[in-house]
């Protein structure tokens, strides 16, 4: 499972990168450390809209749902979901079918254990722009939209720097965005970016665990922090 997404592209970055605008480029602020374990938003691209770029709550809850974040997350933990949730989970299935999305980000954190021992990675483009993760979402009774990232089996690359779960985010390359985000969806499709994910050209670099101990801010120098 993966609870760690980095973003510290810009918003001219992001939109030179996608060709499509933020909805509000005021509220966006790069971050290289968001924890979902907090209650965070991370930037989004809808079915609903797919020509901006907008904010949702990391974490999804049912749709129309009225308690709190923490609430619903206290009770179970859906940052991360799996295509046999999302076929199975009554409250789910719509989300999947009707309301899909993709995440941006810069990277993702990965944890491996070795010899009793925690190690963390960041993992990003090799070309260290950004790129866009698959996910679904709903939208709570107070019109916020609310997302979970979908996950499938790490691929060999991955694995190598993740071993505390066989999890990892499923990236979808931009040109295979127009299928995820298709209304008129094709399920074996969409279930071939899961199960068959584009072998992205990536790169790991180690990272110190002061790294997630640092109250950090979107101006916060991590190089310092990578061993």
């Amino acid at each position: 499972m993966i609870y760690k997404l980095s973003n510290e592209a810009s918003t001219s970055e992001i939109e030179k990168e996608f060709g499509i605008p933020f909805r509000y480029p005021n509220l966006y602020t790069p971050n290289p450390l968001i924890n979902g374990f907090n209650e965070t938003n991370i930037s989004v691209v809808t079915m609903e809209n797919k020509n901006e770029i907008t904010f949702a709550i990391w974490g999804l809850m049912p749709q129309d749902f009225k308690e709190d974040w923490y609430i619903f997350q206290d009770n179970a933990n859906t940052l991360n979901v799996q295509l046999d949730e999302l076929e199975n989970v009554s409250w789910m299935k719509d989300s999947f079918k009707e309301r899909r999305c993709v995440i941006i980000v810069t990277g993702f954190y990965t944890h491996l254990l070795d010899n009793g021992n925690t190690c963390s990675y960041y993992i990003q483009q090799e070309s260290e722009k950004p790129f866009y993760l698959a996910g679904t979402y709903n939208m709570l009774n107070d019109g916020f939209l609310c997302t979970a990232l979908m996950v499938g089996k790490t691929d060999t690359f991955v694995s190598n720097y993740h071993n505390i779960s066989n999890l990892a985010p499923i990236i979808v390359p931009k040109e295979k965005v127009s299928v995820w985000l298709n209304d008129g969806h094709d399920m074996e499709s969409l279930k071939g970016i899961i199960e068959r994910p584009h072998n992205t050209k990536l790169k790991a670099k180690r990272i110190s665990n002061e790294f997630f101990l640092k109250n950090l801010t979107s101006n916060y120098q991590i190089d310092s922090l990578f061993s």
